[in-house]
């Protein structure tokens, strides 16, 4: 009995020290900063390139929305995506088509997720303003056949109609994600592609081999260019890293979250970039301050107590409300 005891202690220390091994690995590499690679180059640099076709939004250091761009549904042609001007000779595309485009590309990787997409109507409510119908979904897989029956410039309004409806009613930043990833030439053994961010930040925790990224506390990793930025938007949300390691480690883990590509950062000025997409529906750029250690600065932290006066809102002075940077900042995909 004391042989096979002390082989269950010698086994279970065994495990304990690969796990921490496997942790002290994980620790190791967000520590190390390292150079910017030619991966992360290109997935920023398609990022910025989706803004620019967008003119898209801007916030800046202190959480403010400085510049509105095209949002989701609009039939406004979009910029040249090289100089990000109108021109003649490049007319530009519409913006909910562009945003379209982010789907068809994931449905390459997940077939299956452009039919999923479901428009929310209410029976009798263009008739009626007053109607008690509870809403109801339809999925463009099943509508967008019956929309073919119809002919003519009516029947491609209807299904043209559809789509935009459909992606107003559908969280797109994950297929964004997914997009910049895929054009950077990322393989399914190197990114879990997914319209669900969680499904993806979730191998990043499990030290994959293969897998492109791994997680790193934002406020204890430097942020490179090409790395993932991710926040919580769940309820209650994942506060903290540490949550997150928690939350992950259940079976069929999900939550709500989003995540923003690192595309500049700028040591010295304590400061970077990121651009995400559908924030507030469009492709969107922010800046994030750094600390003096040249991680994510605390002030972007959401704080719960107290709030801002109306008159503190209309000076713009210390108002949280409209700081759209304070979010749950709780995991950094380090690109490795």
């Amino acid at each position: 009995m004391r042989h096979k005891f002390g082989n269950a202690v010698r086994l279970a220390l065994a495990a304990a020290c690969l796990s921490h091994l496997s942790v002290s690995a994980m620790d190791a590499a967000c520590r190390h900063d390292g150079a910017t690679s030619p991966l992360g180059n290109r997935i920023a640099d398609l990022a910025v390139r989706e803004h620019r076709e967008f003119g898209g939004h801007r916030i800046d250091a202190n959480g403010y929305l400085v510049r509105f761009g095209a949002v989701e549904s609009e039939t406004e042609l979009l910029l040249n995506p090289e100089s990000g001007r109108r021109s003649a000779e490049t007319p530009g595309r519409f913006a909910w088509r562009r945003v379209w485009e982010y789907w068809v590309t994931l449905n390459r990787k997940v077939p299956g997720e452009t039919a999923d997409r479901k428009i929310v109507f209410v029976p009798g409510l263009l008739d009626d303003p007053a109607s008690q119908a509870p809403a109801r979904e339809q999925a463009l897989g099943t509508l967008l056949p019956e929309l073919d029956k119809h002919q003519g410039a009516a029947g491609t309004a209807l299904r043209e109609a559809a789509v935009r409806a459909a992606l107003n009613d559908s969280p797109w930043s994950a297929a964004f994600i997914s997009y910049l990833m895929h054009h950077a030439g990322l393989a399914e053994q190197q990114f879990r592609y997914s319209s669900t961010h969680s499904y993806y930040i979730t191998p990043a925790f499990e030290s994959m081999q293969n897998y492109a990224y791994h997680a790193c506390d934002p406020h204890r990793a430097r942020p490179r260019v090409g790395d993932l930025l991710c926040y919580s938007r769940s309820n209650p949300p994942l506060k903290s890293f540490s949550a997150w390691q928690a939350a992950v480690r259940a079976a069929g883990f999900i939550t709500a979250s989003h995540c923003d590509v690192v595309v500049e950062v700028d040591i010295p000025a304590r400061k970077f970039d990121t651009i995400g997409g559908n924030v507030m529906q469009s492709v969107t750029r922010r800046t994030l301050k750094l600390n003096e250690a040249g991680v994510l600065s605390r002030s972007h932290r959401v704080i719960e107590t107290g709030r801002s006066s109306e008159t503190d809102c209309s000076l713009r002075q210390k108002c949280r409300r409209q700081d759209f940077n304070r979010q749950y900042w709780g995991v950094l995909l380090r690109l490795k």
